[in-house]
C-alpha cells in the first residue's frame, strides 16, 4: 500500500511539473490554456502531499520524504512565480 502511494504521489508531482516546463520553455506550443499549466500544481500538489503523507504514516522513508519536499516546492512555485514577476517587471 505504501508503495502505491508514493507512487501516485510521485505521479502528481511530475504532471504538473511537465506542463510547467512546457509553459515556460515552449516545447509544444498549447495557446489554448495559457497560464494554466502554472496553476495545475495548486490543485495537484496538494493531492499529491496528501497520498505522500499518508505513505510517511505508514512508512518513514527517504522517499516519502523526498515526495512531501517535491510537492510542497511545487505547491509553492505559482506564488513564488507571481510575486517574483511582480517584483522584477511590475505590472
Amino acid at each position: 500500500m505504501q508503495k502505491k502511494f508514493v507512487i501516485i504521489s510521485y505521479l502528481l508531482f511530475l504532471v504538473p511539473l511537465i506542463f510547467i516546463v512546457n509553459f515556460l520553455f515552449d516545447i509544444i506550443t498549447l495557446k489554448n490554456i495559457q497560464g494554466l499549466p502554472i496553476f495545475s500544481s495548486l490543485l495537484f500538489c496538494p493531492i499529491g502531499l496528501f497520498f505522500a503523507s499518508k505513505a510517511h504514516k505508514i512508512r518513514k522513508d527517504v522517499l516519502t520524504l523526498c515526495s512531501i519536499i517535491a510537492n510542497t516546492v511545487l505547491f509553492v512555485f505559482p506564488l513564488a512565480y507571481m510575486v517574483v514577476g511582480t517584483v522584477i517587471f511590475g505590472v
